[in-house]
């Protein structure tokens, strides 16, 4: 069985760091140098993801998010902004190599291939869940996990969030919906739309379910995830891309 290398979880380092570590690890996996890595994260402090393509303006409340110190990164993948909290959210971090299989060559069926690995790590807990659109993953109609993807070097990245509790007050305050998006998702409440993973088990807690993921992707992926660190190399680009990209107002105000 194929050996893949699992990343200690990391709670200490900024949003921005952990961005630059998910870069990081993508190029070195595409120019070999790393093996196949899943890896977890939880943000320390309050914080807002905004994807690639996103304008922040049209999409924070951003004198809010000033005035209450909420950290602002620019993810390099695409997808819609993201209120992320310490206590209610679990966050992985997949790098495959793109011609892994003929699914992972094609942007959809990968995205199906790597959310099957939460899928099913939730229905080891005794979860149904199901794929809602491209990125999403849902429970009984609600989403609980959004998910984006870039490619680059030959290798994949996915990372995504998968929700074990929210404030909907902190998300109406630091995001901005967009008119036409409550629209089209008839939109009317945060809770009509998002679930969690506390609404249907109370008591998890997030090693357990952290465990559960890890067994799902080793499922699907048919491999034997190991215990490793990140190399030299890994730790310099990241900190080079930390130092000269993720922390900078030209990347994070770009649009």
């Amino acid at each position: 069985m194929k050996k893949w290398r699992l990343l200690r979880t990391d709670t200490q380092a900024d949003s921005y760091m952990k961005m630059a570590t998910d870069e990081a690890i993508l190029l070195a996996v595409g120019q070999k140098k790393s093996p196949p890595t899943l890896r977890f994260y939880i943000c320390p402090r309050p914080a807002v993801a905004i994807g690639y393509f996103q304008s922040i303006k049209k999409v924070l409340n951003l004198p809010a998010c000033q005035k209450d110190k909420i950290e602002i990164f620019r993810r390099m993948t695409g997808g819609g902004a993201v209120y992320k909290h310490q206590e209610g959210e679990l966050n992985y971090s997949l790098v495959i190599p793109e011609n892994f299989s003929a699914q992972t060559k094609d942007i959809l069926n990968s995205y199906r291939l790597i959310e099957s690995g939460v899928i099913k790590g939730l229905a080891r807990l005794g979860i149904k869940a199901d794929f809602g659109g491209i990125n999403d993953i849902m429970i009984e109609g609600k989403k609980i996990s959004g998910n984006a993807q870039t490619r680059s070097s030959g290798a994949i990245l996915q990372h995504g969030t998968i929700l074990l509790d929210f404030n909907p007050e902190l998300m109406l305050k630091y995001l901005k919906i967009p008119k036409i998006k409550m629209i089209d998702k008839k939109f009317t409440s945060p809770r009509t739309q998002v679930g969690t993973i506390k609404e249907y088990l109370p008591d998890l807690k997030i090693n357990k379910l952290q465990k559960e993921i890890i067994n799902g992707f080793a499922d699907v992926f048919e491999v034997e995830f190991t215990r490793g660190l990140l190399s030299s190399w890994e730790k310099k680009t990241a900190q080079n891309l930390y130092d000269n990209k993720y922390t900078q107002e030209e990347w994070i105000y770009k649009r």
